[in-house]
């Protein structure tokens, strides 16, 4: 969760992190919502991670956002090296020291269907 305006918080990630693509969902009067999907390229798996961000409004001066990251592996045991949790981690020290206040809810590494929040 974002202690900041849905439009406040969707600017900042999306330029900082939406290099592929950035959209605003919903109509004046409607909660909004955004979906960004940006990819980095991590030296430790020599390929790209890729990171959608879901953003929702949940007030004038909330938002929440679920960060997933995916990265590619390296080797015959397809091992990651931890480049999506760094990926992750990234966007939540951008926010920190863009001067939001994030509060994290939960976190999942190595995420699978059987870890799914409702």
């Amino acid at each position: 969760m974002i202690k900041d305006s849905f439009d406040k918080v969707f600017e900042a990630l999306s330029s900082e992190f939406g290099d592929i693509y950035a959209r605003k969902l919903g109509k004046p009067g409607e909660s909004l919502r955004g979906v960004i999907l940006g990819e980095h390229y991590f030296l430790r798996v020599e390929s790209d991670a890729a990171l959608l961000v879901t953003l929702e409004e949940v007030s004038d001066a909330e938002t929440r956002i679920e960060l997933i990251a995916c990265a590619a592996g390296r080797g015959l045991t397809d091992i990651d090296y931890g480049a999506h949790n760094s990926f992750v981690h990234a966007v939540e020290d951008y926010l920190k020291q863009s001067g939001f206040q994030v509060e994290v809810e939960n976190e999942i590494s190595y995420f699978d269907r059987s870890k799914q929040l409702e």
